[in-house]
């Protein structure tokens, strides 16, 4: 009798053992997990901050903002469960405000020319959030392809920008050559974008101020060849001008 109790009681004393193993994995295993999507979920707040920082009100058009806004506030929300002490929910109440004040008509104001750069390095990583979330089936493709033309067309008007204002600089310092090679290179870009997008009445101007260009270095100018001549040699000799394309690998 008594070896029989020392058997049952050796029984339930591995039982509990391996009950103790298992649940104590088992509590090890989801704080790991816990530890993973918490780590996930601030480093996308992280980014949001800074695009809903950095990029002033009125930048993205709306649609677009507004999806920055849902994905952090969800982001703030969930993070409130998982941490509730650590001031999310103060931060959801903040950008549920700002939420609210958001522009009626975005995509109206530009970025200064010495944050573009910035501002496109947010807008791709914005773009390859957008692209992960359409893969794994948490966006739809229609709404995922309607945001990612909102966005190639602030990288579009971007890099045009940036061409114009080089081409005021050049202007400004009576670099004529150097002046159209930069207007031109702003109209390309649009024109190969027109057909999709309709840059007609941009294109139109650009060809103006190129074409009023090109007579006042003819006229400076009679026995050179013309501008034009010589900014198309110099295309042969670079690279189609994509780099802001090529860095789009959510394209």
């Amino acid at each position: 009798m008594t070896s029989v109790l020392a058997i049952a009681a050796l029984i339930i004393l591995a039982t509990a053992l391996v009950c103790y193993v298992f649940i104590t994995q088992h509590i090890a295993k989801k704080k790991k997990q816990q530890a993973r999507i918490l780590k996930a979920l601030k480093q996308r707040q992280q980014l949001f901050k800074i695009i809903v920082a950095e990029l002033p009100p009125g930048y993205l058009p709306t649609e677009l903002a507004q999806y920055v806004y849902r994905v952090l506030l969800n982001t703030c929300e969930q993070l409130a469960k998982l941490a509730p002490n650590d001031g999310h929910s103060d931060e959801f109440q903040v950008y549920s405000k700002q939420l609210e004040t958001l522009p009626v008509q975005g995509g109206k104001v530009k970025i200064p020319t010495e944050k573009t750069e910035s501002a496109n390095a947010l807008l791709r990583e914005l773009g390859q959030y957008i692209t992960n979330q359409a893969q794994s089936g948490s966006l739809t493709q229609a709404s995922a392809k309607n945001l990612m033309l909102h966005l190639r067309r602030l990288l579009l008007q971007s890099s045009v920008d940036t061409y114009i204002q080089q081409a005021k600089k050049a202007q400004a310092e009576g670099k004529l050559r150097l002046t159209i090679h930069h207007y031109t290179l702003a109209r390309k870009l649009l024109l190969k974008e027109n057909a999709k997008q309709g840059y007609q009445k941009q294109i139109a101007q650009l060809s103006a101020i190129i074409e009023k260009y090109e007579q006042e270095y003819t006229a400076q100018n009679p026995t050179k060849k013309s501008a034009p001549e010589e900014v198309e040699k110099s295309w042969d000799k670079l690279e189609d001008d994509d780099s802001w394309k090529k860095k789009q690998i959510y394209d």
